[in-house]
């Protein structure tokens, strides 16, 4: 009786008590995510032009950018280039993912084109070679200029992640669920690849899901081709973002940008960032269209070595640039 008479008398108090304590651990919880995301995009933040902008922006000069923000609207249409980046230790960086992304945030559509990484063209500086040799030979900028050139358009952004950013992050999403069509098993002592995953609908692992996207090879029987490999790769990534969209992802957005911000690297703003998560977080479907560079595998002598290289014909290559300029329509 005496608790009930205690609990009559300070009932007002006890509720605006709670309620300040649950507002308080609320902006406590906001403030501390608003820190994890700052510290994340300024770790993940490397302007692709050199080590000068990036002194300055340590000095807090504040830097020229490419106007890709209008206010509070969404940001206008512009093209990306994704690298899936190779880096062991004691080896030059190696970009064994490549694609270019038309994006356009007020339709929340995307066009995602996968590039064959024995593509043929030429690397400025460096004359004609596979594209993937572009990164060992000048890095990312390199790519993103044999790309503009090879296509005819420009790239605005680039996104590129290492595998074990990868893995982590598949790993701490639980995994991601994919229909494995075939058994998979592969080996190569020499750099420390072996694969080995059983066909079947299973969740892979973030190493499973990384053999998953790079098998090409075979200790089994036929070789996959490059269009098969890349195939592969899109599956993982439209599965990743179903993981992204789902409910689960809130509750590991703290471990998630500490991943990202170690692994990732990007010369998007921490506001283009936002403003993108904005726009594709709208309840609204994303539409996102998925392509390949298509061409004809042939032994071309190059170097005077007759080697394997992936030509691409010119109808292919005004196809999609045509499919690019389209989706930034505005």
């Amino acid at each position: 009786m005496m608790f009930l008479s205690f609990l009559k008398r300070y009932k007002k108090q006890i509720i605006f008590h709670t309620f300040s304590c649950l507002v308080i651990g609320a902006l406590l919880a906001v403030g501390y995510g608003a820190y994890q995301y700052k510290q994340m995009t300024q770790k993940w933040y490397m302007p692709i032009d050199g080590q000068a902008k990036e002194t300055a922006k340590q000095a807090g000069i504040s830097l020229p950018t490419r106007d890709l923000l209008t206010g509070t609207e969404p940001l206008k249409p512009f093209v990306v280039l994704i690298l899936g980046v190779d880096s062991r230790d004691g080896e030059r960086a190696r970009s064994d993912t490549m694609m270019v992304a038309a994006v356009h945030p007020a339709k929340q559509s995307a066009y995602l084109l996968s590039i064959p990484r024995d593509s043929y063209m030429e690397l400025p500086g460096k004359g004609f070679d596979k594209v993937n040799h572009a990164m060992a030979f000048g890095g990312t900028k390199l790519v993103k200029e044999s790309l503009e050139q090879f296509l005819d358009i420009k790239i605005d952004r680039y996104i590129s992640v290492d595998f074990d950013g990868f893995r982590q992050i598949v790993d701490e999403l639980g995994g991601v669920q994919i229909d494995v069509k075939k058994r998979m098993k592969y080996s190569d002592p020499s750099d420390g690849t072996y694969i080995d995953i059983q066909p079947g609908l299973q969740a892979l692992s973030g190493e499973q899901a990384l053999d998953y996207a790079r098998y090409r090879k075979s200790d089994l029987g036929k070789e996959d081709s490059d269009y098969q490999r890349i195939a592969r790769q899109q599956e993982i990534l439209k599965a990743l973002a179903e993981k992204g969209a789902s409910a689960q992802v809130y509750s590991k957005v703290f471990s998630l940008m500490e991943i990202l911000g170690q692994h990732v690297k990007t010369d998007l703003t921490d506001l283009e960032i936002t403003s993108l998560l904005l726009s594709y977080g709208d309840p609204t479907p994303n539409a996102i269209k998925t392509d390949t560079l298509v061409g004809q595998d042939e032994r071309i002598w190059h170097n005077g070595i007759l080697g394997w290289y992936h030509l691409v014909p010119s109808a292919e290559r005004a196809r999609v640039h045509q499919q690019i300029l389209q989706t930034l329509t505005p």
